[in-house]
């Protein structure tokens, strides 16, 4: 009887759970009788009322998979830093209103090591002399850059303080259209710290620029924002806050958890990112610059001296797929790569003309000099 009462909950909990998700919903469960009282199995609430569970021989411990915003708040706050320093840029007797120095920069970042490490955005830390990490406690240190790459525009950082509270990752395959998110970071003023803006994910593989592509998000993000973390209702990291459209509401985005998990996976086996190269200059048809589905593939307008495609394809030819991955955009294309390492074989799926061919090739290693 012990044992089974472990496995199954009382059916008054269920109704308590009903309450918070409303009756527009609703699920049939079959409940057993046992002794006269009702229970109901773990197993066919969990997915409809949003929680987890966990048994142990003291009894089932059960979870909110989502947290209100201020739990949220609670649970994340000490993982979110404020990053300050003065530019290379701006020579240090130039000052605004004759007591703040010109110079003077910040952004954001986040713990993702209880040791000391620091992720933020390239752009934050690229032109300063010496970067000083503030946390929630208004306790400064100094900074040391460990990598930073300016095409995926993320940069780690390390900082001499153990015992830190490092940020959940979520899984890449978790995140969804329409899931709601947090922006947390240090907006326009160093005063400002942690503050907080409340949206959706707006949509996903959004290719702003043709490096890579990005999570669009409504939460507002501003200058300062840039290198904070932008987190889901469980607390879980899901995107670096990186930048918004000027003179627009609602559209900003975010370097996705994806591309953060293949810049921290690289770094930490390599030391660096290693990205592929094959040596060719495309050229992104109109349908994906105005933002339309496309399955055009990538015109190439060049061929690299160093490409391994050299002699295999030309000028005007169209890269229709790698493997079986579909490219449509150099973003696409970007994107594609990073899912190999330079030494690997693909196949190429090229048109030209009317006619289609294959061919196999090995990736190399993008040169350090382009």
């Amino acid at each position: 009887m012990k044992k089974l009462c472990k496995m199954y909950l009382a059916l008054f909990i269920a109704f308590l759970f009903l309450f918070d998700v409303g009756f527009s919903q609703s699920i049939t469960v079959v409940p057993k009788v046992i002794d006269g009282k009702m229970y109901v199995d773990l197993e066919a609430l969990k997915s409809f009322l949003g929680f987890e569970y966990t048994s142990t021989q003291e009894g089932i411990t059960i979870q909110k998979k989502e947290l209100s915003i201020s739990e949220v708040i609670s649970k994340v706050n000490k993982s979110v830093v404020a990053i300050i320093g003065d530019s290379k840029k701006i020579k240090a007797d130039d000052f605004y209103y004759s007591k703040i120095p010109a110079g003077l920069m910040h952004g954001s970042g986040v713990v993702i090591d209880k040791n000391g490490l620091i992720l933020t955005n390239n752009h934050v830390v690229e032109d300063m002399k010496q970067p000083y990490v503030i946390f929630y406690d208004a306790k400064a240190y100094k900074a040391t850059i460990l990598y930073r790459n300016k095409d995926i525009d993320l940069a780690l950082l390390k900082v001499n303080r153990a015992n830190l509270n490092p940020i959940e990752i979520e899984d890449p395959r978790n995140v969804k259209v329409g899931q709601e998110v947090l922006a947390i970071g240090t907006p326009l003023f160093l005063g400002w710290q942690n503050s907080v803006t409340h949206g959706i994910i707006s949509g996903l593989n959004r290719p702003v620029d043709e490096a890579y592509t990005f999570l669009q998000t409504d939460a507002a993000i501003n200058p300062g924002n840039s290198g904070g973390p932008l987190v889901n209702m469980q607390g879980k990291l899901v995107g670096i806050n990186t930048l918004g459209i000027e003179y627009f509401q609602g559209i900003n985005f975010a370097i996705p958890v994806e591309n953060i998990l293949y810049f921290l996976d690289h770094y930490r086996k390599f030391g660096k990112i290693r990205r592929c190269y094959l040596g060719l200059e495309f050229e992104d048809s109109w349908l994906s610059i105005v933002g339309l589905p496309s399955n055009l593939g990538l015109k190439i307008i060049d061929v690299k001296e160093d490409s391994p495609l050299k002699g295999l394809v030309q000028e005007n030819d169209v890269l229709v797929s790698i493997d079986n991955y579909a490219v449509n955009s150099i973003a696409e294309y970007n994107q594609t790569l990073m899912k190999y390492l330079p030494g690997d074989k693909v196949k190429l799926k090229i048109k030209r003309n009317t006619r289609t061919f294959e061919k196999e090739v090995m990736l190399k290693e993008y040169p350090e000099n382009k």
